[in-house]
């Protein structure tokens, strides 16, 4: 910092992809702070290390950095300002506050250099000063890129590639740059391993009307894929060569790119004649619809997860009130042992959280030697896990009483039920997005003076990230419409510190309702196939209509499940799914 003469330097949890799951080498903000969690930025100055975490990690973020000398600010508690303030703040007029250019997104550059302007703080975008101290850093991926096969994707690399093109003519753009790693997978019907979870691998695109180039190690493309490629006017160049490339770009080039998913460094790169086009990327819009062909994938794959889920619950169940050890850790060793048996499958999709008790309301727990917590015959546990598999992604939360329930956590665990159904049976106008029905899932909850700190669903992907934009439902503003096709997580929560923690998760696909007068109108579809815990339904908390969703909800459970299990495992099952009684 002295060497550059700057006052303070930001770490954010960003790669130059934008990647909300860096690989090893760019998790600089993890490794200078100790929190591991996904999400918050490091900011240093001579004197002081400060920590930024939303609601989901703060008691993690606590946790993780004791004895680091890091301050850690809890974002979004009143009285509690972000980053950018606090460094206007903390630094005096003429101050120079260092980032890294080729991780911090021209969005979070414009944004972070508009905050400090007024209080004459300047922002220095250069290279990563954590490159000279981080001696044992990790090098880049180098595993082997393969091909997502058509039958699953339902769409060749050639159509997909049309569909952009067209995108690309109707906004007026001659290339497209592509940073983000699972568009880059989709476009091309490529998978990779380079990040944990997700099947993506790092590389960069520039499409034109007539060609693409793929920036990525050539070594990691056999020879049948590279000619496979070649016969879809696809090339191939070392993955350094992007920001060269772009800066050759000729005079009249007009290149679309999302402000949000490009490095502030290689947009800087791009050559000063052209014409820039900032938006979400088309290949964002487009893979977030579904085909037909992977929904279909979709529904099958969501049976082989639940039956890995209830083969799970029922184990989980016995073991526990039959007096084994069981742990967090354990039991996620468990399930990852139960999805692996399924055909097609390949990982998981997140680490798991795996709560008990007071570890449940910390909304991204994630269990560590020191806090490994042994599960007893009481008290509440929630698992949120999910899998990876080649025709599809799954993400699914269950809360499990392994004892008798008490009445609080029952009514809780009601109230949340109330909030889940009301999303999943809502009917809505074409146009609609996540944002404007939130409130819909949250009321019930704010009628009680419940509320929590979580977005209501995040996007989820084919085969690729399990948090997917551009849509979401969520308090915080958002204008995608929600369409046909498109997968979204339905996942309220309460969460009550120390005691515990209660979710219920399912994966919902946005299908055609109907018109009528009024327009045309969508609805959800409910993906996700295991058994709601009803020992934690109050029932008479709920409407006849809601009543009625959890027994139809039930009898498809059990009859997509049923088949597939056997003897005690089937037995508990038909149990589970047993008509509600008062």
């Amino acid at each position: 910092m002295a060497s550059r003469t700057i006052d303070a330097y930001v770490v954010t949890s960003g790669d130059p992809h934008q990647s909300e799951y860096p690989p090893e080498r760019w998790r600089g903000r993890a490794w200078i702070s100790g929190f591991t969690g996904s999400a918050g930025t490091v900011v240093v100055t001579v004197d002081r290390a400060c920590l930024w975490v939303d609601f989901r990690y703060y008691l993690q973020a606590e946790q993780g950095t004791v004895g680091s000398g890091f301050e850690v600010f809890r974002h979004g508690e009143p009285g509690v300002p972000d980053y950018p303030e606090w460094i206007a703040t903390e630094l005096g007029s003429g101050a120079r506050v260092g980032v890294d250019a080729s991780t911090m997104s021209v969005s979070a550059l414009a944004a972070l250099t508009a905050a400090l302007a007024p209080r004459g703080i300047s922002v220095d975008a250069g290279p990563d000063l954590l490159g000279g101290i981080w001696t044992d850093r990790p090098g880049l991926p180098d595993a082997a890129v393969v091909p997502h096969e058509v039958r699953f994707a339902g769409q060749s690399r050639g159509e997909k590639l049309s569909a952009l093109r067209a995108r690309m003519a109707a906004a007026g753009a001659t290339h497209h740059l592509v940073s983000t790693l699972d568009d880059i997978a989709w476009l091309f019907n490529l998978r990779g391993s380079d990040v944990a979870y997700n099947p993506v691998f790092l590389a960069y695109a520039l499409i034109t009307g007539d060609d693409a180039v793929l920036f990525v190690d050539r070594s990691r493309i056999a020879e049948s894929l590279r000619r496979e490629l070649e016969s879809d006017a696809v090339t191939l160049a070392p993955y350094d060569d992007v920001a060269p490339a772009v800066g050759r770009l000729a005079r009249d080039s007009v290149v679309l790119y999302s402000a949000d998913q490009t490095s502030a460094g290689l947009a800087a790169a791009i050559a000063s004649s052209a014409r820039r086009i900032e938006r979400i990327n088309p290949t964002s819009e487009l893979k977030a619809r579904k085909t037909s062909v992977e929904a279909e994938h979709l529904r099958a794959t969501m049976v082989r997860d639940g039956e890995a889920m209830v083969r799970f619950i029922h184990w989980l169940i016995g073991a526990v009130r039959g007096g084994e050890r069981v742990t967090e850790v354990g039991a996620t060793d468990k399930l990852l042992e139960l999805r692996s048996r399924g055909d097609r499958f390949v990982s998981e999709s997140f680490h798991p959280i795996s709560g008990y008790r007071g570890h449940g309301a910390i909304v991204h727990y994630a269990a560590t030697g020191d806090t490994n917590s042994v599960l007893e015959p009481a008290g509440l546990y929630l698992i949120d896990s999910g899998a990876q598999y080649l025709d599809g992604t799954t993400d699914i939360t269950r809360t499990i009483a392994l004892g008798e329930p008490g009445q609080d956590e029952r009514r809780d665990f009601t109230l949340v039920l109330k909030a889940h159904i009301a999303l999943a049976t809502l009917t809505f106008p074409v146009g609609t997005t996540g944002h404007m029905i939130d409130a819909i899932a949250r009321h019930h909850l704010w009628n009680e003076r419940l509320n929590y700190g979580h977005g209501t669903g995040h996007g989820v992907g084919f085969y690729l990230n399990v948090h997917e934009g551009p849509h979401r439902i969520s308090s915080h503003p958002n204008s995608v419409a929600l369409e046909p096709g498109m997968v979204v997580s339905n996942e309220p929560g309460v969460y009550r510190a120390d005691r515990y923690g209660i979710r219920i998760e399912n994966l919902l696909l946005v299908v055609d309702a109907g018109a009528s007068e009024f327009g045309a109108f969508r609805r959800f579809e409910t993906l996700t196939v295991c058994p709601i815990d009803r020992t934690l339904i109050k029932a008479s908390l709920l409407t006849s209509r809601e009543r009625q969703w959890v027994d139809e909800y039930h009898r498809h459970v059990r009859e997509r499940l049923l088949g597939r299990l056997e003897g005690v495992v089937a037995e508990w099952l038909d149990h589970a799914c047993a008509p509600l009684t008062d």
